[in-house]
């Protein structure tokens, strides 16, 4: 087997914040963002993508930062309008972590206003082994810091009976398996000793939803259409923003075609780069497992300085 040569700005890493705000402002236009509603939030299931964009979805799209960190997120007033942020550890002079994308909506039954959350992983990947955390598990403290930043913006004092309900939606740019996957997490109820049913709404306020995106054929639309904004890397901005339109009745703006187009001029997308992650847990799994150089050499295909970069990087 060939041995690759990758750059050493690959090999270390899917780091490309270029790259990684623009696939965030994409996701924040409303008809993408009312897709994502459709095809994730069961309240929206029924209710028309033209509905959701126009009536249901809160204000205006633009750029802006809401803290996660406590103490900091419900510093920023209730957001009026959708806001699309950077989802990485804020730098020095900034000291928090910031949401991605965070909304609200109406519910189209009730009426009831509630707090969503969009959570895009742009640039990286679910593996534990690259990530260095459980990429479950941030999104559980996310979507905690969601319900508890609440008080005194949503509601105030003690009066809990105004908590929002939440969904943080995280779009992983590839599969544990060979499959696109689409995952609902939510708390349910369970009778341990006697039996009394609590109103649903009253603890189902806690949601998550996991997109992870794989190559192949789909027959989910929402799917189908990220698959195409950050999948088809081959297509250029204008082949994308024609699908857009015609495929998914999305009104492409200029803006929105020129994230694309600096997402395409980009030689390495998102995407592309969850094969080398696969690889990297590959080469680390196997490391750890004891196996010799040659062993993984032969497995990956790389050289052993790469494998040593890697091992360098993120061994245990």
């Amino acid at each position: 087997m060939p041995q690759k040569k990758m750059p050493a700005d690959r090999l270390l890493g899917f780091k490309n914040p270029q790259y990684d705000l623009a696939a965030k402002r994409i996701l924040s236009e409303r008809a993408v963002a009312a897709y994502l509603l459709k095809g994730t939030v069961p309240e929206f299931k029924e209710a028309s993508l033209a509905d959701i964009e126009e009536k249901y979805i809160e204000g205006d799209i633009q750029v802006s930062a809401v803290p996660v960190n406590p103490g900091k997120t419900n510093t920023v007033a209730a957001p009026k309008k959708i806001k699309g942020l950077r989802n990485e550890v804020g730098a020095p002079t900034e000291g928090w972590t910031t949401f991605d994308v965070i909304f609200h909506a109406i519910t189209p039954e009730t009426g009831e206003r509630i707090r969503l959350i969009i959570n895009i992983e742009a640039q990286k990947t679910y593996s534990e082994t690259a990530l260095k955390y459980i990429l479950m598990k941030r999104a559980v403290f996310y979507g905690s810091r969601l319900i508890s930043a609440q008080k005194e913006t949503e509601f105030s004092g003690s009066d809990y009976s105004g908590v929002k309900k939440v969904y943080t939606i995280w779009i992983c740019m590839e599969s544990p398996t060979d499959r696109s996957i689409i995952n609902h997490y939510r708390m349910t109820e369970r009778h341990v000793v006697g039996k009394y049913k609590e109103p649903r709404e009253n603890y189902d306020l806690l949601n998550i939803v996991m997109v992870y995106l794989a190559p192949g054929p789909v027959r989910n639309r929402m799917l189908s259409m990220l698959q195409v904004i950050f999948q088809e890397t081959q297509k250029s901005a204008e082949e994308k923003s024609k699908i857009l339109r015609k495929k998914f009745d999305i009104e492409v703006t200029a803006e929105m075609e020129e994230e694309l187009r600096t997402m395409c001029n980009l030689s390495e997308g998102i995407y592309e780069r969850g094969a080398e992650n696969k690889l990297i847990e590959v080469i680390m799994n196997l490391w750890n497992a004891g196996k010799d150089m040659a062993t993984i050499k032969i497995a990956s295909g790389w050289t052993e300085e790469q494998i040593m970069r890697i091992v360098n990087e993120y061994k245990k």
